[in-house]
């Protein structure tokens, strides 16, 4: 059975390790954390953990390990790919959830020939509900790639991208796409108090409105435009209401429009080959 190293047990490492617990993945999970109250943690869920790479290795007797999973901060990164300056870099993939970290970073930095995965997965991964998109170097082969897309969809929905740079616009999009949406309910609960509702049924108004609309899409099937439309009656509060989102200069598509550009140049500043 082929061994997985996973470095870094923060909330998105964490996350990703129970839903491979969850979907059952018929591979051994090791965990690299150097916190040890994270570490602590990744013992409670059930896998084996260890400070460090050296004592993985001493305590494993230098197991061999398949793929490497890193799930650490950008600026810890430097300092985490120092340990693989000895291994075989034909027998391994590196999997990468950091943004701003090309492929030719890691190329640099460890070996001009490494198999490297570039990952951008969201938050709802904590509950199985996430969303990844996901590109891949050339010279992975049929059953390595197929060993990544069982990592990856354990968590979250797939998705393939053939071209690197669309990683930024993933992360502009379904990486930084659920605070936009948690934006959208904290402002959907505020207009609500200040309509005169409680704070418990404002709230209630708010959240349940997004939960029941996002999951009537999920199960009918019907696209959202549709959707919509059969909701919106001719000369009603609907139609009313979308007049102003619908506006092509201060509606919706332009203010949301502007929002992930805007993040997309972000991710672009924060690429670098180091």
């Amino acid at each position: 059975m082929k061994n997985v190293l996973l470095f870094g047990y923060g909330k998105m490492g964490s996350s990703i390790a129970r839903g491979w617990i969850l979907k059952k993945i018929e591979l051994n999970f090791f965990i690299i954390e150097k916190e040890y109250s994270l570490r602590k943690n990744a013992i409670k869920d059930g896998f084996k953990a260890y400070e460090n790479i050296d004592f993985f290795n001493e305590c494993e007797n230098s197991k061999k390990f398949h793929i490497v999973f890193l799930a650490v901060k950008p600026q810890q990164m430097e300092e985490t790919v120092k340990h693989f300056s000895k291994v075989n870099y034909l027998e391994i993939v590196f999997i990468s959830i950091a943004a701003g970290l090309s492929f030719s970073w890691f190329r640099k930095k460890i070996n001009k020939d490494i198999k490297i995965v570039r990952a951008m997965p969201n938050l709802p991964a904590s509950i199985g509900l996430g969303v990844t998109g996901y590109c891949e170097s050339k010279n992975l082969s049929d059953e390595e790639e197929k060993d990544v897309y069982t990592l990856l969809s354990a968590f979250s929905k797939t998705i393939y991208l053939n071209n690197e740079n669309l990683i930024d616009n993933v992360t502009a999009i379904s990486g930084s796409g659920p605070g936009y949406i948690f934006y959208l309910i904290e402002v959907l609960y505020q207009i609500a108090i200040d309509q005169g509702f409680t704070i418990k049924d404002a709230k209630t108004l708010a959240k349940e409105t997004l939960i029941g609309s996002a999951r009537l899409v999920e199960s009918s099937n019907i696209d959202p435009k549709t959707l919509k439309e059969n909701v919106t009656s001719p000369g009603g509060t609907t139609e009313a209401g979308l007049l102003v989102l619908e506006s092509q200069k201060n509606g919706l598509y332009p203010l949301l429009n502007s929002t992930i550009n805007n993040a997309i140049k972000r991710a672009k500043e924060l690429n670098f080959d180091g």
